[in-house]
């Protein structure tokens, strides 16, 4: 069985949220699941990450999988890791950490979407999985856009977490919110 993770790019309350990961994540092993798929930009991609590294260790059959939109990569070998680790914090002039994954997937879907190919990304994560846990709070809205000229009103963007959890609910998904009202 496989699980994706979608969320927002923030999370808030980040220790209570890693407690409800560690039991659903435990849970969903206990139950079968082996694979874990990843996107990326987001705190809760890096604590899911976390997690399901940590329970590596008492089950080393499980499988971390990125999905890339096409201008993204991942690192499937500790070696390539380190040689970019390296590369980019003699750059910054500070220290940089990469995650690691046994496989990465370049999504299809994402290719000819531009500003949005993370949407296609998190459809194609979704329609490859069979659970999906997310950090969705309804409520949230990302930032207002200003309209690119006078004559356009500004724009209220919906967030990418909303769209992809509108999907999982439209493809019947079994889904688990980690989202915490604070």
């Amino acid at each position: 069985m496989v699980v994706c993770f979608l969320g927002h790019r923030k999370i808030t309350n980040a220790e209570q949220i890693k407690t409800r990961l560690i039991e659903i994540v435990s849970n969903l092993i206990s139950n079968g699941v082996d694979t874990f798929l990843f996107g990326s930009r987001s705190d809760f991609d890096i604590l899911c990450w976390e997690v399901v590294t940590d329970l590596q260790e008492q089950c080393p059959h499980l499988k971390r999988i990125s999905y890339n939109a096409h201008h993204e990569t991942a690192f499937t070998s500790k070696e390539e890791r380190e040689s970019f680790e390296k590369f980019f914090s003699q750059m910054v002039k500070h220290e940089v950490h990469y995650t690691d994954y046994e496989e990465s997937v370049s999504s299809k879907k994402s290719l000819n979407a531009n500003k949005n190919a993370y949407i296609m990304r998190n459809q194609e994560m979704i329609d490859n999985s069979d659970v999906c846990v997310f950090y969705y709070n309804k409520d949230y809205l990302p930032p207002k856009r200003k309209a690119a000229n006078k004559f356009l009103p500004d724009y209220q963007p919906k967030s990418g977490t909303a769209i992809a959890y509108a999907y999982a609910v439209q493809k019947k998904k079994q889904i688990y919110n980690t989202f915490i009202e604070v």
